[in-house]
């Protein structure tokens, strides 16, 4: 699994870009042999003003066709990365099962 991180309207964190990729990691590790790339984006919507504008981005390809795009903001981008990561490995769990579910049909 190949996990890219960009920032937009923020200078560059590589401590940040580190955790997104250990939270993400950890979060989708049960599905690193069917995701192919996970695209990160963290952006500062205000700048310096602080209060909930740290929005994190997050698109994930997988097998059998599935791609994801998942949104969060919060106060901190580390909040927001791990609510994406765990609705991410949710929602590939969920489109996995409704895949074997046809199959078997």
């Amino acid at each position: 699994m190949n996990i890219v991180v960009s920032f937009q309207d923020r200078s560059p964190s590589e401590r940040l870009a580190l955790y997104a990729r250990t939270a993400l990691a950890q979060a989708l590790d049960r599905f690193d042999d069917r995701i192919r790339d996970v695209m990160v984006r963290i952006r500062d919507e205000n700048g310096p003003k602080g209060g909930l504008d740290q929005h994190c981005s997050l698109a994930v390809r997988a097998d059998a066709g599935i791609e994801l795009h998942l949104h969060d903001t919060d106060s901190s981008p580390e909040a927001a990365l791990r609510r994406l990561g765990g609705r991410a490995a949710r929602m590939i769990r969920e489109r996995l099962a409704r895949l074997r579910q046809r199959r078997r049909r």
